[in-house]
């Protein structure tokens, strides 16, 4: 058994990084085929970014920067709200609902509310991916928190531990793997959240450098931070995968199974 999953585990480590190719791979194909303009090479992207890259810091960095306020935010209202609506059932059962009901609009079509309160502001933007992010971290705790077995419950009360040392030692340790995977979902909405709101209304950021290069058709540019981009998304992604397996393993949930 120890043996097939050790297999496994070195077969999804191997597919993780052969996907990644296999997409360049793609491109390639798909640039012999189309060619410029329309199409930019892989390697004339990565030109690109070294030859930018002096250019792009800013951008990059105002982007970085308001993406770690965002969803600094988003990680810390969404996980104590989502947390203490779901320690009440009556709470969870008149609230889910009405934030279902949030997360399922077209937030895009929000944007304009955003615009007139803050401006071309890094605030309406951070606000902007906030609104973006919270939901499937809030949803998610909620829901892990009112699925906390009920023995547990039992346990501490035989015990008589006080909320806090209940919450440390039982609560948080039993939602924590649908908690990092709401964070991994609210990371990654996040972001997309802050890059719409650069791409619509903003002087600074990757989404505006992108609408840039995209008015003048320069699409070599365009795919060079789409690349910083996506390797932003994947980099921080991937961290927090390691760090939900790393959760689940602990508490005996191990993510590799037999076929």
């Amino acid at each position: 058994m120890v043996k097939v999953e050790n297999n496994l585990k070195w077969r999804y480590g191997i597919g993780r990084y052969i996907v990644p190719l296999a997409l360049i791979f793609l491109w390639e194909i798909t640039y012999w085929f189309v060619g410029e303009p329309a199409m930019g090479s892989p390697w004339q992207s990565i030109t690109d970014i070294f030859n930018n890259y002096v250019e792009w810091m800013p951008d990059v960095g105002e982007t970085l920067l308001a993406l770690f306020i965002s969803f600094l935010i988003s990680a810390i209202v969404g996980s104590i709200l989502g947390f203490f609506i779901g320690l009440s059932g009556f709470w969870t059962r008149t609230l889910s609902p009405l934030i279902i009901g949030l997360y399922s609009i077209p937030k895009v079509t929000l944007y304009p509310i955003f615009l007139l309160i803050f401006g071309l502001t890094i605030y309406g933007r951070v606000a902007f991916s906030v609104f973006h992010g919270i939901f499937p971290i809030l949803i998610m705790c909620m829901q892990a928190t009112r699925m906390i077995p009920d023995t547990y419950l039992k346990v501490a009360k035989v015990y008589q531990l006080s909320f806090f040392q209940k919450a440390r030692m039982i609560l948080i340790p039993a939602i924590m793997p649908q908690l990092v995977a709401g964070l991994r979902m609210g990371f990654s909405l996040c972001f997309l959240g802050l890059i719409i709101a650069e791409m619509f209304a903003s002087s600074k950021g990757m989404g505006f450098r992108l609408m840039h290069y995209m008015s003048l058709n320069r699409t070599s540019s365009i795919l060079a931070l789409i690349l910083i981009i996506v390797f932003v998304a994947f980099f921080c992604t991937f961290l927090f995968l390691i760090w939900q397996e790393r959760v689940e393993r602990k508490i005996g949930k191990s993510r590799i199974t037999t076929p």
